[in-house]
C-alpha cells in the first residue's frame, strides 16, 4: 500500500484501534454482516484479526488480506490463541492486485480503510479489483468517514491518543498524534510519537510512525461505485444502518455486483 508504513505499525495496532469512537460498532456490523453471508467471504485490511476471528468463532471460514507481514503474524497468532487458525487463509497482498482462487460472495473493507488509497486513481484501480473478484451477486461492504475539520483535533496540534500502564510492573507506553491536513489535496499526514514508560513514568526509549490518509466526498464515492459497475444497495450513516444525511460522520456501504 502507499506510503502507510503497517509494519512499523504493528506494534500499537491493538491500542490504535480500540481508542477509534465506533470501534466496537464498526466491529459488530462487520461480524453480523459476515457470519450471515455465504462463502467464500474476504475481509481485506484484515489487521489485528478484530473482525475476522469472531466470525470464525461462529464457524465460518474467512480469508483475511493484508500488504503486511506483521500485521498478519499478529492476527495469526490471536487466531491461533482463539483456536480458530485453520478457518483462516491470510494472504499477503495489496488491496489494488489481490487475486481469489474463486469468486467471493462478500467482500468487506473495514475501519476507513479505503482512506490509505490516496488517490482517485488507486481508489478506482481498487473497486475495479473488488468488482473482479466478486462472482456475480456478491455484496461489497466497506466504511468511509466523512472529513470533519474539526475533528478529533486541529491540524497541527498533539494530542495523547493512548495512555498504558502495567498495574504489575508499573511500565507503560504513551502514544500521541498529530495530524497535519492538507485540504487541496484531501490528505492527512499523521505523525505518531510512541513513548515507553519505565516504572517512574520515565521516558525510556522513544520512536515516530508516519502514515497518511484520504478522504473523499460520500458523492465520489457513489459516482466511483456506479463506474466500477457496482449497484448500490444501501448507503448508510452510522453501524446501526440508520439514514445517511448531513450530520453523518460516517457513510457504510452495500454494494452489488450486477448478476
Amino acid at each position: 500500500m502507499p506510503s502507510v508504513p503497517y509494519d512499523g505499525f504493528a506494534e500499537i495496532y491493538d491500542a490504535w484501534v480500540a481508542t477509534v469512537p465506533a470501534a466496537e460498532d464498526m466491529r459488530s456490523f462487520y461480524v453480523e454482516l459476515m457470519a450471515a453471508a455465504e462463502e467464500p467471504i474476504v475481509e481485506l485490511g484484515v489487521g489485528n484479526g478484530r473482525i475476522c476471528i469472531e466470525v470464525a468463532r461462529r464457524g465460518r471460514a474467512v480469508i483475511g488480506v493484508d500488504s503486511s507481514t506483521a500485521i498478519l503474524e499478529l492476527c495469526r497468532g490471536r487466531a491461533r490463541s482463539a483456536g480458530v487458525e485453520d478457518r483462516l487463509r491470510l494472504v499477503e497482498a495489496d488491496f489494488r492486485d489481490f487475486t481469489l482462487d474463486a469468486p467471493a460472495a462478500l467482500i468487506t473493507l473495514p475501519f476507513h480503510s479505503m482512506g490509505h488509497l490516496t488517490t482517485k486513481a488507486d481508489r478506482r484501480l481498487f473497486m475495479r479489483r473488488v468488482h473482479e473478484q466478486l462472482r456475480p451477486g456478491g455484496r461489497f461492504a466497506w466504511d468511509q468517514f466523512v472529513y470533519d475539520p474539526d475533528y478529533p483535533v486541529a491540524s497541527g496540534s498533539t494530542v495523547l491518543r493512548a495512555d498504558l500502564r502495567d498495574s504489575d510492573s508499573g511500565r507503560g507506553r504513551l502514544i500521541w498524534e498529530c495530524p497535519r491536513r492538507d485540504e487541496k489535496r484531501q490528505l492527512i499526514d499523521i505523525l505518531v510519537r510512541v513513548e515507553d514508560l519505565d516504572e517512574m513514568g520515565r521516558v525510556e526509549a522513544a520512536r515516530y510512525i508516519r502514515m497518511k490518509t484520504s478522504w473523499s466526498d460520500p458523492e465520489e464515492s457513489r459516482e466511483l461505485l456506479a463506474e466500477c459497475g457496482f449497484e448500490i444497495e444501501a448507503l448508510y450513516g452510522d453501524f446501526h444502518r440508520g439514514a445517511f444525511d448531513a450530520g453523518s460522520s460516517h457513510a457504510v456501504w452495500l454494494a452489488r455486483r450486477p448478476g
